[in-house]
């Protein structure tokens, strides 16, 4: 899983780098995560290092930093599939999501079996409504790593949304069975449940969401309007206003703070040049 070559593998450092290989081979990520932030705390650099604390640092909310550590693992090992599917997921979160795909098709150019990066390919396209391309990357993420719970339940968003209400449900069962708590596979179920008019077990499911602390703001816009569906559909017409007014009302709150007034994005500015140059350095390779 590790390899030697990265800056800091002299051999005093090669223990550490077999003991965090131990700790992923058993599946003990919290383990290797942490010995890996103190490799790098102490001056030691391998991308294997850089990767792991990325995540952790993605993980608390800190992308910009995030993307800074795979960005100097990518420098070190600019071919690794694994980076530059994690530096696509870290543009996804930034909504970068063109130069998303970008470095998405650059890990797939190298390992078109990655699930991971058919995954954050899936979902750039996904949030760009490009479904057809996103349907087409979610089902080869779930051919290669059938465990990825979030790719069958935006599969499952798509059907319910193009009105495939079989195939919704079957694919949100199927994220469901893996995580049972997976909100989007609940809300392509509820969106399911209001064409059929099951407005009950509708009900009961949007319950689930909406008493859900952790529901993201996002997640809990998208199932108070669909209970202001319900509503509606019950002939509760006071309801049904008061909650497309408060679905609103969060739509706006999530998505207000984030839209710049002025001037250039400034993750387009910092790291567009390193992404045209990946893109640049796999056109190279592929010819």
């Amino acid at each position: 899983m590790l390899s030697r070559g990265g800056a800091g593998s002299a051999q005093a450092f090669w223990p550490i780098l077999q003991t965090i290989d131990s700790a992923l081979r058993a599946g003990d990520r919290a383990t290797a995560t942490r010995l890996s932030c103190e490799a790098l705390d102490a001056g030691h650099v391998h991308p294997v290092l850089l990767h792991l604390r990325a995540i952790r640092k993605k993980q608390n909310g800190l992308a910009e930093s995030a993307f800074a550590d795979i960005q100097r693992a990518l420098q070190i090992a600019p071919q690794s599939p694994d980076l530059l599917a994690e530096a696509a997921d870290s543009l996804n979160a930034a909504g970068e999501y063109q130069r998303a795909v970008v470095l998405a098709d650059a890990a797939l150019a190298i390992d078109p079996r990655h699930a991971d990066a058919w995954h954050r390919k899936g979902y750039a396209h996904h949030m760009r409504t490009e479904l057809e391309s996103a349907v087409a990357a979610f089902c080869q993420a779930v051919r290669f790593d059938p465990r990825l719970a979030d790719a069958h339940a935006r599969l499952a968003n798509i059907a319910a949304g193009q009105g495939n209400l079989s195939d919704a449900r079957s694919f949100a069962a199927r994220a469901l069975a893996i995580e049972p708590n997976n909100s989007i596979a609940v809300l392509a179920c509820v969106a399911a449940d209001l064409a059929e008019e099951r407005l009950e077990e509708a009900r009961r499911r949007l319950d689930t969401v909406l008493s859900d602390p952790a529901a993201l703001p996002p997640i809990r816009a998208a199932a108070t309007s669909q209970a202001g569906d319900v509503c509606d559909a019950l002939g509760l017409t006071d309801e049904a206003f008061d909650a497309y007014r408060s679905a609103g009302e969060l739509w706006k709150s999530y998505y207000a703070p984030q839209v710049r007034k002025s001037g250039p994005d400034p993750i387009a500015v910092r790291y567009g040049p390193v992404v045209a140059a990946l893109q640049a350095l796999h056109r190279g390779l592929s010819q």
